[in-house]
């Protein structure tokens, strides 16, 4: 027997066990069962791949994989989900800031502030002190992480 058979007989055994028993009583050749062999190596290598990328970018839910909480697929799954939803939250916040921000600087050095008056101020949106205050801790925040991130 030759050290490529031997090589292949080897893959079958590690790769296709339940295939071992045919090949022996000659109900499968060794080259089909090979091949089977392969494939199912190819399969094992790229599950492989795909936990330690998944490992890489998400730690925590490899270990959820590797603890058996979670398939591969379904981990994958769950991380697409949270980048969706990670993409849905900057849209949103994004939207927000470019509504609030411009309004606001826009007054700034006008007469608005003296001309607000709580009687037209709509429900539940009425600007008081501790509005003000909060807007400024928001802003200040905000500046914070522009400065961090060094955006414009």
């Amino acid at each position: 027997m030759s050290l490529g058979r031997i090589g292949q007989a080897n893959t079958v055994l590690r790769y296709t066990p339940q295939l071992v028993d045919s090949v022996i009583a000659g109900a499968v050749g060794i080259d089909e069962a090979y091949q089977t062999a392969r494939e199912k190596k190819a399969q094992a290598d790229s599950a492989e791949a795909q936990l330690a990328r998944l490992r890489d970018e998400d730690p925590a839910l490899a270990d959820r994989v590797i603890e058996g909480e979670l398939t591969l697929q379904g981990a994958w799954a769950e991380r697409k989900a949270r980048i969706e939803e990670d993409i849905r939250q900057r849209r949103v916040a994004t939207q927000l800031l470019c509504e609030v921000v411009p309004s606001l600087a826009q007054v700034r050095g006008s007469q608005t502030f003296a001309l607000y008056d709580s009687e037209f101020a709509p429900p539940g949106r009425a600007v008081t002190r501790e509005v003000i205050a909060h807007a400024a801790t928001a802003l200040d925040e905000m500046a914070s992480v522009w400065k961090e991130r060094d955006l414009p």
